[in-house]
């Protein structure tokens, strides 16, 4: 399967966040530090350093904000924590910008329990609830955001870049989409992520049950009709696979109760060689058995049995 293209989700997630600040703000995404493959995820510049932002993400911006971004499926570790350090000193260096300039971000979808036990010994951490923990000690300001602790209310573009969205929450998205901040990979990624919810409206759809009309346009015609094609063809797979197993039971089920009826058969054929007429009531019993070991096993028990009675014991 490809890799999805959380990071350029992640951009478009933060500028849509910061969308009120921004004629203030510049975005550089895949920012390249040295002619190395060596590049900052995003790197926010104030247009303006005096630019006050009250968005509870950006309160502790500087001039220049190195952000670091770790999609749902990777851990932010310790180590990753230090290069990100790394990135502010190394651009503070390439660029003779102020360290104290400087702010540094790492966003996590997931709770990073390590990383936060990891900071509490070496400097200060304060929580920021929801979401944020700010860390006061190291060489430039730095936060820490939890994107699914973020509140949906104020930081739905954040919050929502993850892989167990709700039916509610996709509508919520597409009802909420403006019109500056370009949205295409953001939405790409989440159509991917949440594919099998994205099957579920899907399916509401084709049964009539009525979607609000952006919904409708950003995930079941503009952004996924690729991922609907593909769940629909999961759902035939399925179904063939559902069919093939029904079939192969069915099957089972059939030789099954031919050798039942084999085995009831030669059993009465037994009793009645050996006894001679056999009671209506035990032959209705032989007659309710389903089981072909049973049978065989209790034909092998007739020549044992010196009477229909301690046959019948047996049967019990």
């Amino acid at each position: 399967m490809a890799r999805r293209s959380w990071h350029s989700a992640f951009v478009q997630a933060i500028q849509h966040e910061l969308e009120e600040y921004r004629e203030s703000l510049t975005f550089e995404t895949e920012h390249q530090l040295t002619t190395e493959p060596l590049r900052i995820d995003v790197l926010i510049i104030k247009k303006e350093k005096d630019v006050v932002i009250e968005k509870n993400i950006a309160r502790i911006f500087r001039q220049f904000n190195i952000v670091e971004y770790k999609s749902p499926g990777d851990s932010v570790t310790v180590e990753a924590y230090h290069k990100t350090q790394c990135y502010a000193r190394l651009y503070a260096a390439l660029n003779k910008a102020d360290i104290n300039d400087l702010s540094v971000t790492v966003a996590a979808t997931r709770y990073p329990r390590k990383l936060l036990t990891f900071l509490n010994k070496q400097y200060t951490v304060t929580p920021m609830p929801p979401g944020i923990y700010l860390v006061t000690g190291d060489t430039c300001p730095t936060q820490i955001i939890v994107s699914e602790k973020l509140p949906e209310q104020g930081n739905l573009w954040l919050n929502s870049l993850r892989g167990d969205l709700t039916a509610e929450q996709l509508e919520r998205l597409t009802l909420s989409t403006g019109q500056n901040v370009p949205m295409d990979a953001y939405f790409q990624v989440i159509g991917e992520a949440n594919v099998e919810t994205l099957e579920d409206l899907y399916m509401r759809k084709k049964k009539g049950v009525i979607l609000s009309e952006k919904l409708d346009a950003y995930f079941t015609e503009k952004y996924a009709p690729q991922f609907i094609a593909q769940g629909e063809a999961r759902g035939e797979a399925r179904g063939e696979a559902r069919g093939e197993a029904r079939g192969i039971a069915i099957g089972e089920a059939k030789v099954a109760g031919a050798k039942a009826e084999t085995g009831r058969n030669m059993l009465l054929m037994f009793l009645r060689s050996r006894f001679g007429r056999v009671p209506k009531g035990t032959e209705k019993a032989i007659r309710q058995m389903t089981d072909p070991i049973a049978l065989e096993s209790l034909a092998a028990h007739v020549g044992d049995c010196a009477s229909l009675d301690e046959f019948a014991t047996a049967l019990k």
